[in-house]
């Protein structure tokens, strides 16, 4: 069960280095070096504190699936298909939502400040 569960880590990590290549996960990562600190030393509840960070880690969660998914499109094709262009999209628009929830929370908090 322990070689399981380090194999299991071994994989995420894996997993990690791989989105790391990814300029949009990078890009988000950046982000996050301003948000993280900035609501942390911000005069807000410790509830909007969790809250915003929780949406950041959802963030990057929904960056790592997309970009997944986009690998696993590419594997099946890499000529154009309007059904796979579809799908990516779809994908990517999950990490929009998540990225506008994201800008909306920091809004109000600025707006609060």
């Amino acid at each position: 069960m322990i070689k399981k569960l380090f194999r299991n880590f071994l994989n995420s990590v894996n997993g990690i280095r791989i989105v790391f290549k990814e300029s949009s996960f990078v890009l988000e990562i950046l982000l996050g070096i301003i948000i993280i600190p900035y609501i942390l030393i911000e005069n807000v509840t410790i509830l909007i504190k969790l809250l915003v960070i929780s949406t950041y880690m959802l963030l990057l969660s929904f960056e790592i699936f997309n970009t997944a998914i986009e690998k696993l499109c590419d594997k099946i094709t890499k000529k154009k298909d309007h059904d796979i262009k579809k799908i990516k999209d779809l994908s990517s628009a999950s990490v929009f939502v998540v990225l506008i929830i994201l800008f909306i929370q920091i809004i109000i908090i600025f707006q609060k400040t």
